[in-house]
């Protein structure tokens, strides 16, 4: 499917994938992941949605940590878990796989995936099917479907501790035709600020707490799709020194709320190229500053919609530049298995 095409069939996907995923939530017996230290463990675009979804799991009283797969090579024992989360939409990411088989071979091991027969799946104790629908080689729906899959399980695992009747952490029902309606703003976003970005040399995607992980799925777009120079930083971590790059030539793409807001503000005048999506209603757009707006719920619903305008503004700058639809130009023969 073409990139954009991919981008679009988000809220379609959202739906379909939810119902899925939430039939088997049901099925399953969870009872080895209650309870326990939880190490969820990703690679790519799978472990950016970890990123994104890791507070939700904090949220829920559930104790985890995100590790890369190819981490948990070094940390052996040291990692320190006791109930695996393993998360490949292919299901064939060595990493994973190799994961899967060695440190985290001898606790409970439970995979999110869109392939149910793949050597992921086959070394898990327990599964969930992603179901998505089909994808553009950079993923898109994948992304967007794995976040609220990891979202789901968070709620289920979580409610041993509040009971039953606890409410969900988003209407999901509701979040995926929101993500129909935001799309076209945020396709406009692109178009608006596409001459102004296509002039910048790099890119720094900055964002806290699960925005982090929005951020990280964000430059790695600008990479994939753009094949533009990008950096991921977590918004404190940003201030404390990085922050000072900025000046003319540099896109900054700022996700969260009050403390990104002061940042993007304070920048506007630097000569960056400011995108900043936030949920405020008091920022005013400057020269230079550009604000999308998404609705003032959840964490769960700023990750999702957040992605968006980060998604359509790597598409504009790969078609601006005449780049082909979602295809990699450097192919590496150990990163997947059969």
């Amino acid at each position: 499917m073409r990139y954009i095409e991919a981008v679009r069939a988000q809220g379609e996907n959202l739906r379909s994938s939810r119902a899925t995923v939430a039939d088997q939530l049901k099925a399953l017996d969870l009872e080895p992941w209650r309870g326990r230290r939880l190490g969820l463990v990703g690679m790519g675009a799978s472990a950016n949605a970890i990123g994104a979804a890791l507070p939700g799991y904090w949220a829920a009283g559930l104790p985890a940590t995100a590790w890369l797969g190819s981490e948990l090579g070094y940390a052996g024992a040291a990692a320190n878990f006791d109930a695996v989360i393993a998360v490949s939409q292919s299901g064939k990411s060595a990493e994973i796989v190799a994961a899967l088989a060695g440190p985290a071979s001898a606790c409970p091991r439970l995979v999110i995936t869109d392939g149910p027969q793949s050597p992921a799946a086959r070394l898990a104790d327990a599964t969930i099917g992603l179901a998505l629908l089909e994808d553009s080689n950079v993923r898109t729906v994948g992304y967007t479907g794995t976040l609220q899959a990891l979202f789901l399980l968070a709620e289920a695992l979580g409610q041993a501790l509040d009971g039953p009747d606890k409410a969900p952490t988003a209407d999901w029902d509701w979040l995926a035709g929101e993500v129909d309606r935001q799309l076209p703003a945020a396709e406009r976003l692109a178009a608006t600020r596409l001459g102004a970005l296509r002039d910048v040399r790099s890119f720094d995607v900055v964002g806290s707490g699960g925005q982090a992980g929005t951020a990280a799925q964000g430059a790695l777009l600008l990479r994939e799709v753009a094949k533009r120079p990008a950096s991921a930083y977590e918004t404190y971590q940003y201030l404390h020194g990085p922050i000072e790059a900025a000046g003319p030539g540099l896109g900054m793409l700022i996700i969260g709320g009050t403390r990104e807001a002061r940042l993007a503000t304070s920048l506007a005048g630097t000569g960056a190229e400011i995108v900043l999506i936030t949920a405020l209603e008091d920022v005013a757009p400057a020269p230079g500053l550009q604000v999308f707006r998404v609705p003032a719920v959840d964490d769960a619903v700023l990750a999702t919609l957040g992605i968006l305008p980060l998604q359509t503004i790597s598409g504009a700058l790969a078609d601006a530049a005449g780049l082909p639809d979602g295809e990699f130009r450097f192919h590496q023969d150990d990163t997947k298995v059969d």
